[in-house]
């Protein structure tokens, strides 16, 4: 790999559907160029995946959150997994090693569909315990530096 590969990817990695020939004419080189390189870094599993990234809150969902589910001892996880995936807002599961044996990402559209599914996931025959993480766009700036909805606590 060398450099005109690496700018290929990062290319790509800003958006997976923008043209080679786009990429070329910023790079400098010919589209057959490009293509013949994003081939390539296909064919030697440089490149896995060219996906889009969807934006969650545009389709109603309001955050994420991560499950680490634990099984029952000396079950295969796998049919639990597979469940998972049927699920319409598991957008991720998968195996896991260490002290849980999956890990999920949930969608939610509010507290009460967090709960719901999370209680639905809690139900499910092999699952034993769900320890949960969540994230809501906008958390990193909480608390608020200033308090404009209480004056009287202080930063």
């Amino acid at each position: 790999m060398d450099d005109l590969d690496r700018e290929i990817i990062r290319e790509l990695s800003e958006n997976a559907r923008k043209p080679f020939m786009t990429i070329a004419k910023k790079l400098g080189v010919s589209t057959k160029t490009v293509i013949r390189r994003y081939d390539e870094l296909k064919k030697n599993g440089t490149i896995v995946l060219c996906a889009i990234r969807v934006n969650l809150e545009k389709i109603g969902y309001i955050g994420t959150a991560h499950l680490l589910i634990k099984t029952e001892p000396g079950k295969s996880s796998a049919e639990t997994i597979n469940q998972l995936r049927e699920k319409p807002h598991i957008f991720i599961a998968t195996r896991t090693l260490g002290s849980h044996e999956a890990y999920a990402v949930l969608a939610f559209r509010d507290a009460s569909d967090l709960w719901e599914n999370v209680f639905k996931i809690r139900k499910m025959p092999e699952v034993l315990d769900v320890d949960i993480s969540f994230a809501i766009p906008g958390i990193e700036n909480f608390p608020p530096k200033s308090s404009k909805i209480n004056p009287s606590l202080k930063d």
